[in-house]
């Protein structure tokens, strides 16, 4: 006869909030927008989301689409001398690495969609460059980066968005560097300069 202290215990299920929620919905109008869901399943699904108390919940309503299968596989960029971009629409990971020897690796996230609180990122810098860019409001910790000769700097100071990702970064950097900055403000044209309209947002 087996102990009863000597059971497993299961974890407490982990509470969702609003910015969970937003997330998964989300997904779903992607869904709907790539011919994945119709408008019916759209608004079954909307009701479990809204209504969902649980993580475990959430997970049940966007499983079976690519996008969360995407966000579940970690993603691996190397160069050794040559650049590589991400840019442009994807889905962020919880995990990524990045290892550049002595070219340049940009991650951009501006356009990406991010359905996780969290993200990971690995870097791994010799004489080359990695440079991150996020979308205003997002956060970015360098704390746990290690520099010999190079340099880490963070230009991501301005308020953080409610729900906004964090994107906590680690690894080493040898001579080169590693830089977090939000994208550049479009410039104003000329006829807004001479018409003294504010500059883009």
């Amino acid at each position: 006869m087996s102990d009863a202290k000597d059971e497993p215990t299961a974890l407490p299920a982990v509470l969702v909030g609003h910015a969970d929620r937003e997330i998964a919905a989300r997904q779903l109008h992607i869904a709907v927008e790539e011919g994945r869901l119709d408008l019916l399943e759209l608004d079954r699904r909307l009701i479990t989301v809204y209504s969902a108390r649980t993580t475990d919940e959430l997970v049940a309503v966007t499983a079976d689409l690519p996008m969360a299968a995407a966000a579940r596989e970690p993603i691996e960029l190397s160069v050794g001398s040559g650049s590589r971009k991400k840019a442009g629409q994807w889905t962020v990971p919880a995990e990524i690495t990045a290892e550049c020897s002595s070219g340049s690796i940009t991650i951009d996230f501006t356009k990406a969609f991010c359905p996780h609180r969290e993200v990971a990122l690995h870097a791994s810098v010799g004489s080359g460059d990695i440079e991150l860019i996020v979308p205003r409001g997002w956060m970015v910790d360098v704390d746990r980066v290690r520099a010999k000769s190079g340099d880490v700097y963070s230009k991501v100071i301005g308020p953080v968005l409610v729900g906004a990702p964090l994107l906590r970064v680690d690894g080493r950097v040898g001579s080169g560097s590693l830089t977090a900055r939000y994208p550049r403000r479009p410039r104003r044209t000329f006829l807004a300069w001479i018409l003294r309209r504010p500059r883009p947002a």
